[in-house]
């Protein structure tokens, strides 16, 4: 069987060309889905119909000397996601995505978690492995079929969080239940997300809508003339496919499930109206699996300020952006460089058609601009590899499995088993970590974005010297590793002791045992 391998990261390198088309993109192009026969045509939708919608802040229910206290519901609820059509998502606080989350460095957000969705009929449907059952049942609450594929977890990604509310995946709210979570914030500013973690069910409960922004500001990113309030946009990338009478429709796919659906903030191929003035973009792949190369339409670079763990030490500027599922990017365009009604899209260049597009920039109107992009963003201590006290290696690879075929998904050989503890780093400590990913008999593969919780790291070069990219600089928590090929990176554990993962943010893959546990002590 061959998989649908996607990109490739020589097609990653590549692609700079993509801004070479005229500054308008439109039109309407018929949604059908190619992957099999199940995967049926879905409404016609326009591109560039919808107004970009921006996730409301949550507001705290209270606040004392050093905490915000939140509560959130995750809950079924009919949103119009496509025009005239309900579709039923699974939100926070029913919404699709869930409201927005601001605080501070050193601040605290402790938010009470209740789990209100519904207990599934159709418990298969939550499962994109086999029947679920793949991994150790050891550590999982006893419950019902039907509630253990509803259980939630929820997990701060990129956050430095102790490890009894990072979201271990066995570490179930069930429905009707509830969780305490509590984030200390003490950490750069940066944009991370809030998102489902529960075993086995993934991919399911994040593509029915359970993921929302958490962004923690500071004092050095407020010093900056950056663009600060209407001007600072978030851009939460999602795909989906729809069922003919506009319902979500995951497949039980463990490869790129070929979505034909782009949605921005929870609106399908959106527009956005600006002023001709410099606008900040805070970029979000929170697709399941797709990874997208982004790129304007004008040609013109996108100015890259920040990546997954805050503020880059320069400004980067790129014709093309490679983003893999989870991966965070805040990037500047100044529109003062286009005349008052251009249109400029926001591309996509890992696919062709309507694929293409992600969404449209209209500039309707000028106004005054004070914000700077300033050479110096950041001090960024450089990690150095004669400051690690050990290399570990650790390699992603797909083995034959009937039970869920065509693969399970292992680490080091071994699939998921939350007993498990593989690495033990000692807090204060610096290590490398080498990720290597192996194909199937040297042909079968897939590219894995390997992300690790409670800590950030820095790209020290892939493929034994190659260096990093602009755009993969700085500090970092999800990293794309095309299949293949190797990566290197460096890291302080610090934070907190516990018991956290490392796994590929393919979250078909997740969901199919390609996780592991270290705990530091």
């Amino acid at each position: 069987m061959r998989s649908k391998r996607g990109w490739t990261r020589r097609r990653f390198l590549t692609v700079g060309g993509v801004g070479s088309a005229a500054l308008v993109v439109a039109g309407a192009t018929r949604i059908v889905g190619t992957a099999n026969a199940s995967h049926s045509q879905g409404p016609v939708i326009a591109s560039f119909q919808a107004p970009l919608p921006i996730p409301p802040v949550l507001n705290p229910v209270r606040s004392d000397a050093d905490t915000d206290y939140y509560e959130i519901a995750q809950q079924e609820a009919k949103v119009e996601i496509l025009p005239g059509v309900q579709t039923t998502i699974w939100g926070y606080n029913g919404m699709f995505p869930g409201p927005t989350i601001e605080t501070r460095r050193g601040r605290k957000v402790a938010i009470r978690q209740t789990n209100r969705l519904p207990s599934l009929g159709g418990v298969k449907a939550a499962y994109v492995c086999g029947d679920g059952q793949h991994a150790t049942a050891q550590g999982l609450p006893v419950l019902s079929p039907a509630d253990l594929a509803s259980a939630s977890v929820v997990h701060l990604h990129g956050g430095v969080t102790p490890s009894e509310s990072d979201g271990f995946p066995t570490d179930l709210i069930p429905p009707g239940g509830f969780k305490d979570y509590t984030y200390p914030n003490d950490q750069r500013a940066t944009t991370l997300f809030y998102h489902d973690h529960a075993m086995n069910t993934t991919a399911y409960h994040n593509y029915m809508g359970l993921a929302g922004l958490y962004i923690v500001h500071d004092d050095v990113e407020d010093r900056l003339p950056l663009p600060k309030g209407a001007y600072d946009v978030p851009l939460i990338l999602q795909d989906r496919s729809f069922t003919p009478d506009g319902q979500f429709l995951l497949k039980n796919d463990q490869f790129f499930a070929d979505e034909n659906t782009i949605l921005v903030n929870g609106a399908p191929w959106p527009h956005f109206e600006v002023a001709a003035r410099k606008y900040r973009f805070r970029i979000l792949n929170a697709s399941n699996s797709r990874p997208y190369i982004l790129a304007l339409s004008s040609g013109k670079p996108l100015v890259q300020i920040a990546t997954d763990g805050g503020l880059m030490a320069a400004p980067a500027p790129s014709a093309s952006i490679p983003l893999s599922p989870a991966e965070r990017i805040q990037v500047v365009i100044d529109f003062a460089d286009y005349p008052v009604g251009s249109q400029v899209v926001l591309q996509n260049g890992n696919k062709q058609g309507q694929m293409s597009q992600v969404m449209r920039f209209d500039v309707v109107r000028k106004e005054q601009d004070d914000s700077a992009i300033p050479a110096k963003l950041a001090d960024i201590e450089t990690l150095r590899p004669e400051q690690a006290v050990r290399t570990r290696t650790f390699v992603f690879a797909p083995l034959l499995s009937l039970a869920h075929a065509p693969y399970i998904w292992k680490i080091n050989g071994q699939e998921f088993d939350p007993n498990r503890v593989d690495a033990m780093p000692k807090l204060g400590d610096v290590e490398i970590w080498r990720f290597v990913n192996a194909k199937l008999f040297n042909i079968h593969g897939m590219p894995h974005p390997i992300h690790m919780h409670l800590v950030n790291f820095q790209l020290l070069d892939r493929n034994n010297g190659q260096k990093p990219a602009p755009y993969e600089t700085g500090w970092k928590d999800t990293l794309n590793v095309p299949e293949g090929e190797e990566a290197r990176v460096i890291t302080r554990f610090e934070g907190y002791k516990g018991k956290y993962l490392l796994h590929c943010h393919n979250l078909q893959h997740e969901d199919c045992a390609m996780m592991t546990t270290f705990q530091t002590v």
